[in-house]
């Protein structure tokens, strides 16, 4: 945290200009996720009587990833710990599926920097889908107070920036259309062929059994996009534009060894458009499974 204070106090000034007004209490600031992604955060609580406190988050707020969730926690007022927890996704611009979300656990404490008092902590994460790897990382909020003296000493051209209307915004928060999930079990020469809904295809690779070693290649239209890769409990994740023009694309996936236990096992998770295709893949040392999409 303490390399990422600096760059984070500097951010601050820019990035957190304009701040709605609610009822209840407002930290902001930005996240950092694994220690290179940073992306700004800002909780709404109330406390209670008894120190417990409950409100909500949002993340990249007016950004086109925007999304709300419920927290809950405490705080320590003798050690000026504070925790909390985001318990369910309220609503979000982001495309990703409600269960793929990495729910962090955040837990800090309320540290003077200078004049200035900023809540430091550090945060967990995990995904109601367990196949989903969710990266830890550091935080840092300020009061809304603070972080308004912070830019009151900006230059003229920096506060007076263009504001977004706020209240428009959130009133857009809500997903615009429903995921569809399929799934799939795919052995040895089976070819799945799925509508073609957008000219871009994301694939996720994960081996959600046995880590011993599987190896695998993937191809589009026959040319290689990952040669020989282990398929580890880590997500491996590839972004493929079409071709220009393409009505149709197809995928290969070949085992190339079946690791120390047989059978070479991966997840291939493909979406497209509104869709999501989980497809469950069980494979012997050379043998292979298409993939096909055709409009």
């Amino acid at each position: 945290m303490k390399n990422s204070a600096s760059l984070l106090l500097i951010s601050f000034f820019f990035l957190f200009s304009h701040f709605s007004h609610a009822q209840s209490k407002v930290l902001t600031g930005a996240i950092v996720i694994g220690n290179a992604e940073v992306m700004s955060y800002k909780i709404h609580y109330d406390l209670k009587g008894n120190n417990t406190l409950s409100g909500y988050s949002i993340s990249d707020e007016n950004g086109k990833e925007e999304t709300t969730a419920s927290i809950s926690g405490y705080f320590n007022p003798k050690k000026k710990v504070l925790f909390f927890e985001e318990k369910k996704i309220l609503s979000t611009r982001s495309m990703t599926p409600i269960n793929e979300f990495c729910l962090m656990k955040v837990t800090g404490t309320l540290e003077k920097r200078g004049q200035n008092a900023v809540f430091v902590g550090n945060f967990e994460a995990s995904s109601p889908d367990k196949s989903i790897i969710c990266e830890k990382g550091s935080i840092m909020l300020m009061s809304e107070k603070t972080v308004n003296n912070l830019a009151a000493k900006l230059p003229k051209e920096d506060k007076h920036r263009p504001k977004s209307d706020s209240s428009e915004m959130h009133s857009a928060k809500v997903r615009p259309v429903e995921w569809i999930k399929n799934e799939f079990e795919l052995v040895s020469g089976d070819t799945q062929i799925m509508k073609l809904k957008g000219d871009e295809i994301q694939i996720d690779l994960v081996d959600d059994r046995y880590q011993d070693g599987d190896r695998i290649t993937l191809m589009m239209n026959e040319a290689t996009i990952v040669k020989n890769m282990e398929v580890t409990n880590q997500v491996k994740s590839y972004n493929l534009k079409l071709p220009n023009d393409s009505k149709d694309v197809s995928f290969r996936i070949i085992a190339e060894s079946e690791g120390s236990i047989a059978l070479t096992t991966v997840k291939a998770v493909l979406r497209n458009g509104n869709e999501v295709n989980v497809i469950n893949i069980s494979l012997n040392k050379g043998q292979s499974v298409t993939i096909k999409f055709k409009e």
